[in-house]
């Protein structure tokens, strides 16, 4: 049995099953509204906010790559193959040189629900997003905080900067935004 099966996803992922079709929005959907939240859930979109605009100060500098912060997508799949379903990774970093795509989970702590949303729910929508075997997707956890001792499905590659990520492994990178 592989470590993820001994892990179970978080309860509200919906995973993308064999997605039909996916197309970038250029505004959020329509029915989305701004809800208050509190507590450790406060923290971690605030954390979020933070590491994002220190992303963009590190990334989006640079001449040759896009990257692209908390983009929307709609898709379709084949578990509901009539109903449009919509997911924001928090950033992607695309690196057209190298058809490398570095999909960025940000997180307050280090936990399995990156790796779950990553693997699951964004990666076959990056995969039909984006030109099949043209792009490589490379998955790298933001945190502030690291601890080793948490369950993982896999071994992750500890990273000095996010556009290190590799298709092959699961990045972590600890940016103290």
């Amino acid at each position: 049995m592989s470590r993820a099966a001994a892990l179970p996803p978080p309860a509200r992922l919906r995973p993308a099953v064999d997605v039909l079709e996916a197309e970038l929005l250029l505004e959020p959907p329509p029915y989305l509204r701004r809800e208050r939240v509190r507590g450790r859930r406060a923290e971690g979109l605030r954390y979020e906010r933070r590491a994002k605009a220190r992303l963009a100060e590190l990334l989006g500098a640079d001449d040759c790559c896009e990257l692209l912060l908390g983009p929307w997508i709609r898709f379709r799949d084949a578990a509901t193959p009539g109903a449009w379903r919509f997911c924001q990774p928090d950033a992607l970093w695309l690196d057209p040189l190298e058809g490398r795509l570095v999909l960025i989970e940000i997180k307050l702590q280090h936990t399995p629900d990156a790796w779950w949303q990553c693997e699951w729910l964004y990666r076959p929508v990056l995969e039909r997003l984006f030109a099949p075997g043209e792009w490589q997707i490379a998955p790298c956890e933001v945190v502030k905080w690291f601890d080793p001792a948490v369950p993982f499905p896999c071994r992750p590659a500890m990273l000095r900067d996010p556009r290190m990520a590799q298709p092959d492994q699961f990045g972590v990178h600890i940016l103290a935004a």
